[in-house]
């Protein structure tokens, strides 16, 4: 029994810690990463970002994480004249999901009177009975939550047009385990940026 409720336990964590997150990427179709050699961010005032991500801290780990993926995929920073723009953008909105939940009659207990023999005598007695319950429907009900958009455009410079665009999309439950999440989540984003 302990055994079983211990990998209940464990299983639950590990779905728990698994990223809510949904990432998709769209492209130019002429799109190549590996001739730009430099990237700047754009200035400060162009950025969006939604109360989680409005603070130094959110903004510092979104910067640090792309740096980190573009330096390792040999790209150098050069605010004066880069070939690359990068521009991000961090929203949290209030949705409303619908929860259908099964619903089932459970009729009550009761006794029934039996009879058997017992060495060639009838003998009376009362069996305990609960019946199955029965499936009558589903209730629906109404959920509020917030979702987090991280989108990051990488935006070629001298056409000023986006060459591509990296989206994450998730449940946000806890702001500060978002802020903390975001490295992991940029990591993700430019897992989908062709080599």
């Amino acid at each position: 029994m302990k055994k079983t409720v211990f990998i209940l336990v464990l299983i639950s964590t590990v779905l728990s810690a698994c990223s809510s997150y949904n990432y998709y990427a769209v492209s130019s179709t002429k799109a190549d990463i590996s001739k730009y050699r430099t990237y700047a961010w754009v200035t400060d005032n162009e950025l969006k970002a939604d109360q989680y991500y409005e603070n130094n801290i959110a903004e510092e780990k979104i910067i640090e994480s792309t740096n980190h993926v573009l330096n390792g995929r040999g790209l150098q920073i050069d605010n004066k004249k880069p070939d690359l723009l990068i521009r991000y953008t961090a929203v949290v909105k209030d949705k409303t999901k619908y929860i259908s939940e099964p619903m089932y009659y459970q009729s009550p207990s009761y006794l029934v009177p039996r009879m058997a023999y017992f060495r060639g005598r009838r003998v009376f007695y009362y069996s305990y009975t609960r019946p199955f319950p029965v499936y009558v429907g589903s209730d629906e009900r109404k959920v509020q939550f917030e979702e987090g958009n991280i989108v990051i455009d990488l935006i070629d410079r001298q056409s000023s047009k986006v060459i591509w665009r990296g989206v994450a999309k998730g449940e946000v439950n806890n702001p500060e385990k978002a802020v903390n999440d975001l490295p992991k989540v940029i990591d993700k984003i430019f897992g989908k940026l062709p080599a």
